[in-house]
């Protein structure tokens, strides 16, 4: 049986001609040019509990 992790809820807000999606482990934007192009970014999250393991209590 498959290891179920803690539940995670995935969030998104609208922004100008686009939308904004953010998730556990990283986070999107999307939005239309005015020559009608969508120009994608994505970028990786880490959780501040891994960058600074003394957090982790």
């Amino acid at each position: 049986m498959a290891k179920i992790g803690k539940p995670f809820q995935y969030g998104g807000q609208a922004v100008i001609e686009g939308v904004m999606m953010l998730g556990a482990r990283g986070s999107a934007i999307a939005v239309r040019k005015s020559s009608h192009e969508i120009v994608l970014k994505e970028s990786t999250r880490v959780p501040l509990r891994e960058r600074f393991p003394i957090l982790k209590w």
